[in-house]
């Protein structure tokens, strides 16, 4: 338990951990929901309207978000097609939506008591909803048509930067403790009482109450997350054993008359090199195979620390848990750039393009991993220190 003094400026840090409870420079609920009104708004020219074309020897071509998606299905990829659908196109709405909702019914004060869940849903999907980490896609595939042929940069390109830039600035501006501190109902528990928190909105409510609904946010409230580490380990194994299949497999493949090639991660990484295009390359190692093997061997690791019951490192161990759980949906990259890229180059008998079996092997591994983060426990890695003051 921890006393924080309301600040003006700046940002306040756990004492123990460093993780940062409060920051108050730059942060708005107008600015927020300014931003997010603006995503919202642009949400809509840039899933509908071209994103890219390109002209190759009188033969035009172009891209829409919906291209990449019908492209996966037809692929026989129908689960990946349904999760890039929810992550570009559905969830982006609803998490811009509810929050634009919850940010003006605090606004104008309200206490309304759907307001607190409207809030939670909208946070809940921020990690799902990847606008911004599809435009990162859309550059990619980009840069791979730019050397042969000229790509140009269509209305719903321009909107989908727009969308992705404000998402991020939403993201940056939103101060999610200031904006819980304004909801009703405040805790009148006092912290000598037996009690347990919220780890959604940080209410504290009386330890009877455990197993029930938060009364500010309507998350259900335990001292632990039931089988957080059963389910965890279960989604991780998950992962583990796909990592053949999106490493050693082929992401895409290319056929003509005259030539078939294959192109695996590893492949996608040397022909960035080769093209010289080297901030891109390490763009996708980083993203499509540092970041995920370094979720997995993360998730190991705190796995391992609760089965040995290790107190050792808890500091970087929770500093570790942020990382991954924060970076885990931009290895998504890779997936985005089949999605934009392939669509547009589809000849018929002249040359194609074709998702392979890497593609929905490596959604599912960044599905399963920010699944497994989520879904784990943090506060079962100090249990193993036992009572800790201070």
């Amino acid at each position: 338990m921890q006393l924080i003094k309301p600040i003006s400026s700046g940002r306040l840090q756990c004492r123990r951990c460093g993780n940062t409870l409060e920051r108050a420079t730059g942060r708005s609920i107008t600015a927020a929901l300014a931003c997010g009104a603006a995503t919202l708004i642009l949400l809509f020219p840039a899933n509908l309207l071209p994103l890219l074309h390109f002209s190759y020897a009188g033969i035009e071509s172009g891209t829409r978000v919906p291209d990449g998606i019908v492209f996966l299905w037809h692929e026989g990829w129908v689960l990946a097609a349904a999760v890039v659908a929810l992550q570009v196109m559905i969830l982006p709405f609803f998490r811009f939506g509810l929050l634009i909702v919850a940010l003006e019914a605090i606004r104008v004060r309200s206490e309304r008591r759907w307001i607190g869940p409207c809030f939670r849903w909208a946070e809940k999907l921020d990690p799902w909803a990847m606008p911004d980490v599809f435009l990162i896609g859309c550059a990619i595939g980009y840069s791979r048509i730019a050397p042969y042929a000229p790509v140009f940069v269509d209305d719903g390109g321009w909107c989908m930067i727009g969308a992705a830039f404000m998402a991020m600035m939403t993201r940056a501006s939103l101060d999610r403790r200031y904006v819980w501190k304004r909801l009703p109902p405040i805790s009148t528990v006092s912290p000598l009482a037996d009690h347990i928190v919220c780890t959604v909105c940080d209410l504290m409510i009386a330890a009877m109450a455990e197993g029930g609904r938060c009364p500010r946010c309507g998350q259900r409230v335990w001292r632990r997350k039931p089988f957080a580490a059963t389910y965890a380990a279960a989604l991780t194994l998950a992962a583990f054993l796909l990592l053949p299949l999106a490493y050693l497999y082929p992401m895409s493949s290319f056929s003509s008359p005259f030539v078939h090639t294959s192109h695996t991660i590893f492949d996608g990484v040397r022909d960035l090199v080769n093209a010289g295009l080297w901030p891109l390359a390490c763009l996708v190692f980083t993203a499509s195979i540092a970041i995920p093997l370094a979720k997995l061997a993360g998730m190991s690791w705190f796995l391992f620390s609760l089965k040995t019951r290790s107190a050792r490192r808890l500091t970087a161990k929770a500093r570790a848990y942020r990382v991954i759980d924060d970076l885990g949906r931009w290895s998504n990259i890779d997936v985005y750039t089949i999605a934009v890229f392939t669509p547009m180059v589809q000849f018929g008998q002249l040359a194609s393009f074709h998702a392979g079996i890497g593609t929905p092997a490596f959604l599912a591994i960044v599905v399963l991993t920010m699944l497994a983060s989520e879904a784990f426990d943090p506060r079962l890695l100090w249990d193993c220190a036992g009572p800790i003051n201070g």
